[in-house]
């Protein structure tokens, strides 16, 4: 066995990363969104869609969902910090494997 790799099976790993992506799919998309406003110089808020022409297709309306997928992290967070907190405990795990002879 890897020294770094979680004591679980291919379909347990599957699982636990859909579960992950699945908490954290909110706040990424909420970021994308700010991120894509940002560099198309669009303005985007939760109070209405705005409109936003890039490259000939208005995607303010797609901007605007992808926002407000962000009040989903509030629900969200005591799982989200779960995620980060057994993170770094299967961090803490793969290193201390790795460093023993």
């Amino acid at each position: 066995m890897k020294p770094w790799a979680l004591p679980l099976r291919r379909g347990s790993r599957l699982l636990l990363l859909a579960g992950v992506l699945i908490v954290w799919a909110p706040f990424l998309l909420l970021v994308l969104s700010l991120a894509i406003a940002r560099l198309t110089g669009c303005e985007v808020n939760e109070a209405r869609a705005n409109p936003c022409r890039v490259a000939g297709l208005d995607i303010g309306g797609l901007l605007y969902r992808m926002m407000v997928m962000g009040w989903l992290v509030l629900p969200l967070l005591p799982f989200m910090a779960l995620t980060l907190i057994g993170g770094v405990v299967a961090g803490m795990v793969a290193l201390v494997r790795a460093w023993r002879p």
